[in-house]
């Protein structure tokens, strides 16, 4: 187990790599946000994800426990480039890359780039930004809303500045109740997300929200390239929604839909068993 920081176009980003790299592609874990952190992943779910072969975890700039970037450069090609480097000087010929939320955009943009590098492509609770993926924040955070005040807070802050500002004005319990359908395992991230003394910044999460639209939908250039896809999605997915996911499964020529009944947007916390499972036939099968 090796625990250190590479630097990546002059970022210092801290990396951690379970398991001999050299034997067996590794899974590269890419963490969502924008701006979020691998700290509860490593401990829920990777334990069993490292009895699989190699697993490599590291924390995109301005993330978690890697240093923010001097110049507040958040570009997803440069995001992209710096996967790339730390590819480069783990010496890394290909991987499979697990994209967690937002991370699953960024593994994805990198796989477009870098289609030889990449065996794999595993996106958990991802819907590629484009037509396939109509924002359900507004509906699935009014359908957890503990009353009438917290419902008509969203109505307002959507009408005024649109969906993503209902992030402004929701609290704990909402988020909770939306992120997550077991209650005691959102406790028990959020417990981890205390001890891990790590922030979300808000940081990359602006940058990246003012980014312009891509000339051409993601998903139109994912489907360009021949890589077998793995997608995972809770059914009480409320941050990715269930039908941009479906739909883009049906869209990519070689992935591979799988709905964990019992989750939302977390299944490798809310069904890890099963969650590792899928992850490991698709290892299986792709290879």
């Amino acid at each position: 187990m090796s625990e250190s920081y590479v630097m990546a176009n002059g970022v210092r980003h801290w990396v951690r790599i379970v398991g001999d790299v050299r034997a067996k592609t590794p899974v590269v874990v890419v963490h969502g946000g924008p701006g979020g952190f691998a700290y509860d992943f490593e401990r829920l779910t990777g334990p069993r994800l490292e009895r699989l072969g190699p697993v490599v975890y590291y924390e995109q700039r301005g993330s978690g426990r890697s240093a923010a970037p001097v110049d507040g450069e958040y570009a997803v090609p440069v995001l992209v480039d710096d996967l790339e480097q730390l590819r480069r000087q783990l010496g890394l010929p290909r991987m499979v890359l697990l994209g967690i939320s937002f991370g699953g955009e960024l593994a994805a943009e990198y796989a477009v780039a870098y289609p030889e590098r990449v065996d794999g492509l595993i996106l958990q609770g991802t819907a590629l930004a484009g037509p396939l993926s109509v924002s359900p924040w507004p509906g699935g955070f009014e359908a957890v809303a503990a009353d009438a005040a917290m419902r008509t807070a969203i109505r307002a802050a959507v009408d005024r500045s649109g969906p993503r500002a209902v992030w402004d004005v929701v609290d704990r319990e909402t988020t909770d109740r939306f992120l997550f359908h077991q209650p005691e395992v959102g406790r028990r991230v959020r417990e981890l997300w205390a001890e891990s003394g790590l922030v979300n910044t808000g940081a990359m999460a602006a940058a990246v929200a003012a980014q312009p639209a891509r000339a051409v939908p993601l998903a139109d250039d994912l489907a360009a390239v021949d890589l077998p896809v793995l997608i995972l999605i809770g059914l009480w997915d409320r941050n990715a929604g269930v039908d941009g996911p479906r739909d883009l499964a049906t869209r990519l020529p070689r992935a591979h839909l799988c709905v964990f009944a019992n989750s939302a947007h977390f299944p490798n916390a809310e069904e890890p068993e099963q969650y590792v499972e899928e992850v490991e036939r698709f290892l299986r099968t792709s290879s």
